[in-house]
C-alpha cells in the first residue's frame, strides 16, 4: 500500500507523484480534502508509519480490559488454552 498524492478539479483527477512503474493495476481507496479545508502541513507520499498491533492492544483500546482484569483466571495461559503457541 502507498499514497500517491493528487489533485481533483472538474471532474478530473491528476496525479502529482508518478505511480511506481510495476503497478499496472490497483483498487484505489481515495481521501478527499476540500481546498478550503487544506491545512499547511504536508506529509510526503512516501511518508508512512507502520505499527505492529495485537488483539490485545485492541482489546485494551475498547475499555474492556479493566472489567475483565480479575485474579480468577491469573494462572490460566489463554494462549495456550486456544493452541496460539
Amino acid at each position: 500500500m502507498l499514497a500517491i498524492k493528487a489533485y481533483y478539479s472538474n471532474g478530473r483527477i491528476e496525479l502529482i507523484e508518478p505511480m511506481p512503474e510495476h503497478i499496472h493495476t490497483a483498487e484505489l481507496n481515495i481521501i478527499v480534502i476540500p481546498s478550503e479545508f487544506k491545512s499547511e502541513v504536508i506529509i510526503p507520499a512516501d511518508t508512512s508509519q507502520v505499527t505492529k498491533k495485537s488483539s490485545e492492544d485492541d482489546f485494551k483500546s475498547i475499555g474492556m480490559a479493566s472489567f475483565f482484569d480479575s485474579d480468577d483466571d491469573s494462572d490460566v495461559n489463554w494462549e495456550e488454552c486456544f493452541g496460539l503457541k
